[in-house]
């Protein structure tokens, strides 16, 4: 379902991308396309959980500091909670790095902020955001979720505390359940996925409620040995131009469609094919004509993996990006040294299309 649905969005997403680049920015509409990206960009994120709660979410793991992702999400923790709640923080100043993926990290902080928010409700209350440092042995485990897993020792922590309506006994035990809630309407897998990403970061859980006076969650994740990771500044010129033929792989016509369209305003020719088979013998009659293959990992009759084969049978050299609605780290292991020029997570849009293709044309030269 996730893998399908970011076919989808990948269509939505990059076609309000598209006109919005072809819009003035004093134009109207914009405010319209700007919404349709936000609503997208937040559908591609519940696919991630999706993703993450059925054990198919591999992380893409760095050294990060724990306070930095806390900060960043601050914005929009703000716009997620109801405006009677007031955010307050305490972040540990000296904490160290924790290994862990950046976008599954920062969903946990979302899901539990929103969470708290909706046990304050309508009334006016206070989320409370803590990182620290806890030294726990087998007794502290024990009350906490997937303790037999994971030694005692020093963990970063992560608390979130509301002064909400607490739980009783019978619900802090359905909590984590796949589409449990006490809403009427549901918010879906919100904290089974914080349970699936901390189970995956060999962290636990800890829950400490009480009816009518509130919940806090603690998160304790392994602290990790050398420095925090930075992420070096990624946006190209939007003026970014390339040149040459690019052979476009996917089964879906709007995933076709739209990288074409992205292609051509990059000053790219392009050539299209609607599966792997179709694609090796489009490649086969000419591979040095190709400039890049951008290419799904999961079609009909021939899937990415043994087009990739083929292709590289028949030019050893040839340049082939891999695009796929799961996550990098699942969608690439199976190509492990095997040449792969790089990775395009969908959904996209022009700035991430254009990215990766600068990056993958200038290691070539």
């Amino acid at each position: 379902i996730a893998h399908d649905f970011n076919n989808i969005l990948t269509g939505v997403l990059g076609n309000a991308s598209l006109a919005s680049s072809d819009l003035p920015s004093s134009s109207p509409v914009q405010d319209y396309l700007e919404a349709i990206k936000k609503g997208s960009r937040q559908a591609a994120e519940l696919c991630k959980q999706m993703l993450a709660y059925s054990g198919r979410g591999r992380f893409v793991v760095q050294n990060l500091s724990l306070n930095t992702l806390v900060e960043e999400t601050t914005h929009l923790l703000q716009i997620s909670i109801s405006k009677k709640a007031v955010l307050r923080f305490d972040l540990y100043p000296t904490l160290p790095p924790v290994a862990a993926d950046a976008t599954q990290i920062r969903q946990v902080i979302m899901n539990l902020v929103i969470n708290a928010s909706e046990a304050i409700g309508d009334k006016s209350g206070v989320i409370s955001i803590t990182t620290g440092l806890t030294r726990v042995d087998r007794d502290y485990l024990s009350g906490t979720l997937v303790a037999p897993e994971i030694p005692d020792g020093t963990y970063v922590s992560l608390e979130v505390s509301d002064n909400g309506s607490g739980m009783s006994p019978e619900t802090k035990a359905k909590i984590f359940d796949p589409f449990f809630t006490t809403k009427f309407a549901g918010r879906g897998l919100g904290l089974a996925a914080v349970l699936g990403i901390v189970r995956g970061h060999k962290g636990t859980i800890k829950i400490y409620s009480e009816l009518g006076r509130g919940t806090t969650f603690k998160v304790l994740l392994p602290s990790a040995s050398g420095v925090v990771h930075i992420e070096p500044p990624l946006a190209p010129s939007r003026q970014w131009k390339g040149q040459g033929l690019i052979l476009v792989v996917d089964d879906e016509e709007s995933v076709r469609s739209t990288a074409a369209m992205m292609l051509k305003k990059f000053g790219f020719d392009v050539a299209l094919a609607t599966n792997g088979r179709e694609a090796v013998d489009l490649f086969s009659v000419n591979p040095g004509r190709y400039t890049l293959v951008l290419m799904d990992l999961t079609m009909p009759h021939m899937d990415g993996r043994q087009a990739f084969a083929e292709m590289r049978r028949l030019k050893g050299d040839a340049r082939i990006v891999l695009m796929s609605g799961f996550t990098e780290q699942e969608a690439i292991s199976q190509f492990t040294g095997k040449g792969l020029v790089d990775f395009l997570q969908k959904p996209f849009e022009p700035e991430s299309l254009a990215r990766v293709l600068q990056g993958s044309l200038e290691a070539a030269v």
